[in-house]
């Protein structure tokens, strides 16, 4: 093994890093982050590559690593759905997936807590599982929305929908102990992380949006009708390749359904004859609104490798348990390009010649 060299948070290393199965892969860069985490048995992707984000950014800023509950962005982001649905009678988001806007919201709204002090598995319990709860609550939920509006008790539902949260994943606290200090949600996110929301931009890369300004992507999860910077093409890939090369890493969003996604090997690719085409702008727009790249998944945009053949791939931290990469994701260039819907990054990774044309 050769010397490793830790630079501006990011690792730059020369020898090929590969479990004793799985495919070789030599690492360009990789930023530093924190440890691997498991959502097992639940829909919350969305929370857990957000909250490795945010534990990432908090180690590029120079602060101690810490490991972020994602489960604490749970019960806020189900009363925030909860109440749309109700509002639009049943026609909006109610599943258990979300996006990074509502760790953003929840942050900002209520702060952070180490999973040491919750990890959202009541007592008695092993895991995270979901598939109770979530049913649980969309029955509920769904009965409350189509018995008329003009009804409706709102002290009741939330009292309804907070009894079923903390019943399957703990009340939050609203203080506690870390490191022999007491702490609030808040002001441990002041102390441990010191992030700022508004520094954060979510880009996403269409062209029925107009480019270089901030607009509503209509997918079926961003339920809060969030906005997103939409770039052309060439600049998406700018903004990712700048934030990597400058320790950035990114919050991914996007399809991982396709046949050659394999999780278990820990490699996603396009299928032979996608991986021969170039990627354009109209081929990202087509597979957008044929529905054959959707926003199904979210991972923690992390680094850049080769293969053997020097074919370029990206590294994500997946949610998913172990693989033969020990659970990370390599991801193609190609299948990057046409398969992600949306990035979050620091707004300071936007290219400054990018950063001019936003308006």
């Amino acid at each position: 093994m050769k010397k490793l060299l830790l630079l501006s948070g990011i690792l730059f290393v020369n020898f090929l890093s590969y479990s004793q199965q799985g495919k070789k892969f030599k690492v360009i860069y990789k930023v530093k982050s924190s440890p691997l985490k498991d959502q097992q048995s639940s829909g919350t992707c969305w929370s857990f590559a957000t909250t490795s984000f945010l534990e990432t950014e908090a180690i590029r800023k120079g602060k101690p690593s810490i490991s972020l509950s994602p489960m604490f962005y749970v019960h806020p982001a189900y009363l925030g759905k909860s109440k749309k649905f109700i509002e639009t009678k049943g026609k909006s988001w109610l599943d258990a997936g979300d996006l990074t806007f509502s760790v953003l919201k929840g942050y900002e709204t209520y702060g952070a807590v180490p999973e040491s002090v919750y990890n959202g598995i009541i007592k008695g319990d092993w895991q995270h599982d979901h598939v109770e709860m979530d049913n649980l609550i969309k029955t509920m939920i769904s009965s409350v929305a189509t018995s008329g509006y003009g009804r409706i008790k709102p002290n009741s539902w939330k009292q309804s929908l907070e009894g079923v949260l903390n019943a399957y994943l703990g009340k939050a606290p609203e203080k506690f102990k870390y490191n022999g200090k007491e702490f609030t949600p808040k002001s441990f996110a002041d102390f441990y992380l010191g992030i700022n929301p508004k520094d954060y931009v979510e880009i996403t890369s269409y062209n029925h949006l107009k480019y270089y300004t901030n607009s509503t992507l209509k997918i079926p999860a961003n339920w809060g009708d969030n906005k997103y910077l939409n770039l052309p093409i060439q600049d998406f890939e700018s903004v990712i390749e700048n934030a990597l090369k400058k320790g950035y890493s990114l919050a991914w969003d996007g399809d991982a359904s396709e046949p050659n996604f394999n999780f278990e090997k820990g490699v996603a690719e396009l299928t032979k004859e996608q991986e021969s085409l170039k990627i354009t702008q109209d081929l990202r727009q087509q597979t957008f609104e044929d529905k054959s790249t959707t926003d199904d998944h979210n991972m923690h945009l992390i680094g850049k490798a080769t293969d053997t053949s020097g074919k370029i791939y990206y590294i994500l931290k997946n949610s998913e348990g172990n693989n033969e990469q020990g659970g990370y994701m390599y991801m193609s260039k190609k299948a990057l390009l046409l398969k992600t819907i949306s990035v979050l990054v620091h707004k300071e990774a936007i290219p400054e010649n990018i950063q001019s044309k936003i308006y």
